[in-house]
């Protein structure tokens, strides 16, 4: 056209805008911007509104000069802006631009209410949202749906589930937003519960759902550990069509296997006839999960006779189940394909390797890859401190934690727990009680079983028990079996007090009764101390009770 010397006008010029935003190109729409300029567009409403939301994407500065550069604003770039705002996180300077709007004589209406309400919900302001609320009432916009889907949005994210669900319940005609709104809502209030109701009352008024809204409604279930709801919603997939979705079989199989149910995840990953790599990777995942390594290599196997090419996560799945069989030869392949298919920066995959030669006792080489990467992470900080402490290399293990300090990267949990356990293993009992209170004083991370349990250890390999079981009764929260095994090995280690022990194998029996290895410990110490009576009658409880010592195995040997 410009070769022809034919003159666009602006219709042709937004299209030409929305194609240039839909590739992404910030060069390519600087210079049709430039072009615009020339041609005498800069003033045409309708061409600066477009051009807001294509800059929006990587440019908020030039997006304020466009809107500033108008001075006659009509309800559309009012309402553009504002959304601008709001998607870049400006939230104060939306709530400004939706006043201004006003000043202006421009009256919002259903737009504008639903371009601020998002920044309402983005800063969980209910005061504000509840005056926008007023404000749509006042302007009889509130029984609109977009409106509507907008409040429900908003009350949920604030906080305020039982208004969200009222303003749900008033929306006439429901459509998809206005469910996947509502069941968003609930997760993120954690009412799993609440959101299972909705997808039922979804199925009773005959709504058809989309793809979208089924994945969401499968993972509600698992949400809340109903198979019995998962099983029924599964009838209703196949009822309605939707087991020709990869993506749907894809998440039933998750939602199975996360119930244990591997059969049923094997059956419908069978029935998926064109697999992709996110069934691959997830049928994989499940079996890892699971503690099934062996069907796990045996689908990896079957997925390289495929076209299907693994991605990161297939093979850091793969590398798990090499890692829990001990299969060393397997994960070295595994990095020569890392290595040659381009994936030696991967942030995903690096620190599983890192973590696979480490179990392996090779904390040279995983240490060597550690040294590899440049831009480093949180997750391959959290490996090597973990490589170092499971080899019983605390210093080590410290002094990458400081590295990591110093590079501004904020510890969370895990890491604690690594560096923690590396403490308790190496006997640094000074550094391991100053990193575990500055866990919540200077890093505001409050201290989970996990970490009680790195502390309960530190104390019993120490030889203080006694301090060991204060401690415990101390912890803000229940002990679980972690605890008190650490606080049992305590006194078989040291050979320690046997009340202690007795009240600890006590506390285990209650947590998990059909396991014998607190017994067998308990009935050691007791021989240790000539007590043959009291070995005499464990064993007879034992025997009443059924059980049997459970026999122990090798990995080495089982894969020998």
């Amino acid at each position: 056209m410009l070769v022809k010397e034919q003159r666009p006008n602006y219709v042709t010029i937004l299209s030409i805008i929305r194609a240039v935003g839909s590739l992404g190109s910030e060069n390519m729409t600087q210079a049709i911007h430039g072009l615009l300029f020339k041609m005498g567009f800069e003033s045409e409403i309708p061409v600066v509104t477009a051009l807001l939301g294509v800059y929006s994407m990587w440019d908020v500065e030039v997006v304020w000069k466009l809107f500033d550069q108008i001075p006659n604003r009509d309800m559309v770039l009012w309402n553009a802006m504002v959304s601008v705002c709001a998607k870049s996180g400006q939230y104060r300077e939306a709530f400004e631009i939706f006043r201004e709007m006003q000043y202006d004589g421009v009256k919002p209406k259903d737009a504008s209410i639903v371009s601020i309400l998002p920044a309402c919900a983005a800063l969980a302001n209910l005061s504000l949202g509840r005056q926008i609320h007023g404000f749509s009432v006042r302007n009889l916009c509130c029984s609109l749906t977009n409106v509507q889907n907008s409040l429900v949005d908003m009350y949920a994210k604030c906080g305020n589930l039982e208004t969200s669900i009222q303003i749900f319940n008033r929306i006439e005609k429901k459509d998809l937003v206005s469910w996947r709104t509502m069941l968003h809502g609930c997760i993120a209030n954690d009412c799993p519960r609440t959101a299972l109701n909705m997808v039922s009352r979804m199925q009773s008024n005959c709504f058809r759902p989309d793809e979208l809204l089924i994945l969401d409604a499968i993972g509600v279930s698992t949400q809340e550990e109903k198979l019995s709801f998962g099983l029924g919603f599964h009838g209703y997939i196949v009822k309605n069509g939707f087991l020709y979705f990869v993506s749907v079989v894809t998440a039933l199989l998750r939602m199975y296997a996360r119930f244990g149910e591997f059969g049923s995840a094997g059956v419908l990953f069978n029935h998926i006839t064109q697999k992709d790599v996110i069934a691959w990777s997830s049928m994989i995942s499940a079996y890892v999960q699971g503690g099934h390594p062996l069907n796990a290599l045996e689908t990896f196997k079957k997925m390289q006779s495929t076209d299907e090419k693994p991605n990161e996560i297939t093979l850091v799945s793969v590398l798990q189940a090499c890692s829990s069989l001990g299969v060393q030869e397997l994960a070295e392949s595994i990095h020569a394909h890392v290595t040659k298919a381009g994936y030696s920066s991967n942030t995903i995959l690096l620190p599983a390797l890192i973590d696979i030669y480490c179990k392996f006792g090779r904390i040279r080489q995983g240490k060597a890859l550690f040294d590899e990467i440049l831009i480093k992470d949180l997750v391959c900080w959290s490996s090597m401190i973990n490589g170092y402490a499971i080899n019983g290399c605390g210093i080590e293990a410290l002094e990458t934690f400081s590295e990591m300090l110093k590079f501004g990267i904020k510890p969370n949990e895990v890491v604690f727990i690594s560096l923690l356990s590396a403490c308790s293993h190496c006997g640094l009992e000074n550094e391991g009680w100053t990193w575990f209170y500055a866990m919540e004083k200077v890093y505001g991370i409050t201290p989970k079983l996990a970490h009680y349990a790195c502390m309960v250890d530190l104390l019993s390999r120490q030889g203080h028990v006694e301090e060991a079981l204060e401690f415990v009764k101390s912890m803000p929260i229940q002990p679980d079996k972690r605890i008190w095994g650490a606080l049992l090995a305590g006194c078989r280690s040291i050979h320690g007090s046997i009340e202690i022990a007795e009240f600890a194998v006590e506390r285990l029996i209650d947590l998990d009764p059909e396991n014998t290895s607190c017994y067998v410990v308990l009935s050691n110490l007791y021989a240790e101390q000539c007590r043959w009576e009291d070995v005499e009658r464990l064993r007879e409880l034992v025997d009443d009770k059924g059980l049997r010592k459970e026999i122990g195995y090798s990995i080495v040997e089982a894969n020998s």
